[in-house]
């Protein structure tokens, strides 16, 4: 049958007949494409149906205001996007905006972070805690700072590992209450998820601890302060005594112990390294200026080590845990506390005694689970890792 013929017999749905010339483009369609099936579109054919009113100008009107609220410190949403581009958000047919599912999934499409050509999505951040911009600025310019000394004094991965020894306070709250116990239990299940029946989830040993559960000390509890001594590959962990408190004068109590300490480590005949490399912390420095306090100071003198940051340490970033070897071995201790945890009683002394078990415990698992040469090895790549960051956190 000719087209003519064809167009004749077909009757469209509304009604009259199709034109020969149409019934002519049907046929070549289908000799076209041997895959040819009713209602299959050809590739790059016109989008049949109303315009949609959401167009690609508005998206990128719309996508511009997320990212300038972001931009200006603002988190992005629907609504901050209406107030600031009343006109690309609306719908001409209705005259009200567009629905949060059209917007959001312009986010989703158009909008990313600076630097990035990723589009956004909406997820959980990560476990890092923010910088400020100035300390951001500070980070990045020690970083540089170290890279050029350390090239100007010829030093290297094994300098840093054999000359330095990095050490910093922690504290651990052991419960001497009921309450106290059962809050440090709760808090060594974790935020995250847990195994759980799905009608069970009210239940208080599926639920979370309080805020402070296992970090506040209440009426009862006492505060343990701790440090870890990292050098050569080796870590030791020291618990202080009673009524420590992190001071000048506490700063100095632990460095007459540092080098007893080191001679457990490494053997009486063992040449002991004498550069302490420490934050800023309380004790060791003052907040505002970032002079050395005075008493630690002359306890280092007195027994024969030296700060790296020296009598001013101002120079070096009040936050850099992401670089410095000991903040990664304090992590590895608290999860092992949290994955083999004390059993908690209401005896405080009880609770003391499992406490240093659980410590020397942990000690001994860094030492031989852990790759603590490799860390302390380590340093200088992850410093320059933060001036390749441009001072940003850095990742594990």
């Amino acid at each position: 049958m000719s087209d003519a013929e064809i167009a004749a017999e077909v009757t469209k749905v509304g009604g009259g007949h199709p034109s020969k010339q149409s019934i002519a483009q049907h046929r070549a369609a289908i000799v076209e494409d041997p895959l040819w099936y009713p209602g299959k579109v050809k590739e790059g054919a016109k989008k049949r149906g109303p315009k949609p009113q959401l167009t690609e100008a508005k998206k990128l009107r719309i996508a511009r205001s997320a990212m300038a609220l972001k931009d200006a410190g603002v988190e992005p949403s629907v609504a901050g996007v209406v107030e600031k581009c009343p006109e690309a958000t609306k719908n001409p047919n209705t005259n009200q905006p567009f629905t949060d599912k059209y917007i959001l999934e312009v986010f989703r499409s158009h909008c990313h972070d600076e630097g990035s050509d990723v589009p956004w999505d909406h997820q959980n951040p990560l476990q890092r805690t923010a910088l400020p911009d100035f300390l951001i600025t500070h980070r990045c310019s020690w970083a540089e700072d170290m890279e050029e000394l350390v090239e100007e004094k010829g030093w290297t991965d094994g300098w840093f590992a054999q000359h330095v020894v990095w050490f910093d306070p922690c504290s651990s709250v052991i419960p001497g209450a009921p309450r106290s116990a059962f809050d440090a239990d709760q808090a060594a299940y974790g935020k995250g998820p847990r195994w759980m029946s799905a009608d069970k989830k009210a239940w208080s040993r599926n639920l979370r601890a309080a805020p402070y559960g296992g970090k506040q000390a209440h009426w009862g509890d006492k505060r343990v302060w701790w440090f870890p001594v990292v050098a050569r590959g080796v870590v030791r962990l020291v618990a202080m005594e009673d009524g420590w408190k992190q001071t000048g004068a506490g700063m100095a109590s632990f460095v007459e112990k540092l080098e007893g300490v080191l001679r457990k480590m490494f053997g009486e005949g063992a040449r002991l390294p004498r550069v302490v490399f420490t934050d800023r912390g309380p004790g060791l420095y003052q907040a505002s200026e970032g002079g050395i306090v005075k008493v630690y100071k002359e306890a280092l003198d007195e027994h024969g080590f030296r700060s790296f940051a020296g009598d001013n340490a101002k120079w070096q970033p009040p936050d850099i845990p992401d670089v410095l070897p000991h903040e990664r071995v304090v992590a590895w201790v608290r999860k092992y506390f949290r994955k083999h945890p004390y059993r908690r009683r209401c005896s405080l002394e009880q609770n003391h005694k499992g406490f240093l078990e659980t410590l020397k415990a942990a000690e001994r698992h860094v030492n031989e689970e852990c790759d603590v040469p490799a860390l302390c090895a380590g340093f200088l790549k992850r410093v320059g890792a933060l001036a390749a960051a441009k001072g940003e956190r850095l990742g594990k």
